[in-house]
């Protein structure tokens, strides 16, 4: 599972941001009661992002502690299953000392290509916390427009503009970090529309 990979951001608003995740993919000796068991301990270090039954198993957490707790109680239940992690390649592996180790590490290369075609660092931030691509960079400027008006609130646009993943793994803590920001920075003048280099705004 590599399209969590690709977040982009600085280190610090990457450090609230971390994806574990548990897709079934072979049959198992009661499996239903291990994901069961792997969706309670989940659960129970509050995750951040939304909760409901897809075909697999996908929790965003803000912090290194939650992280660390997963995998410390996935290890004492010995649930026999592959977990994937996503974060900051040394901040993943200091959660690893939870009595785990990492079995195969991914690294994303980056964008390639026409990157002149791509909106600003800024919007990227927000796009690329969804694996597939489905949170629209004019979604972005439109909610956060909205909250500079005062048309809605920060946390209400983070919500919103998490909708569209399909994926579940967005991250709606960071989100609002993120839209508090880039707020500001439009009400100083100090990004505006063009800056962003978005397409197709009316």
């Amino acid at each position: 599972m590599t399209h969590s990979n690709h977040r982009r951001g600085t280190y610090a608003n990457l450090s609230n941001d971390y994806v574990i995740m548990f897709v079934p993919g072979r049959i198992m000796e009661d499996l239903l009661a291990r994901v069961e068991q792997f969706v309670n301990i989940c659960r129970r270090h509050q995750p951040v992002n939304r909760d409901y039954p897809m075909g697999w198993y996908a929790y965003v957490y803000d912090s290194k502690e939650k992280v660390t707790g997963v995998l410390k109680d996935l290890v004492d239940a010995d649930l026999g299953l592959s977990v994937v992690v996503s974060g900051l390649f040394d901040e993943v592996k200091e959660c690893c000392c939870a009595g785990t180790f990492p079995h195969t590490v991914n690294h994303s290369l980056g964008f390639w290509g026409q990157e002149d075609k791509l909106p600003h660092e800024r919007i990227l931030e927000f796009t690329t916390m969804c694996g597939h691509g489905l949170v629209a960079s004019n979604l972005v400027y439109h909610l956060a427009k909205k909250v500079q008006r005062h048309a809605m609130s920060i946390g209400d646009a983070a919500q919103e503009m998490g909708r569209p993943c399909f994926c579940n793994i967005f991250n709606p803590v960071r989100t609002e970090e993120l839209l508090r920001k880039l707020v500001a920075d439009l009400e100083a003048g100090i990004l505006s529309e063009t800056d962003l280099n978005l397409r197709g705004l009316t």
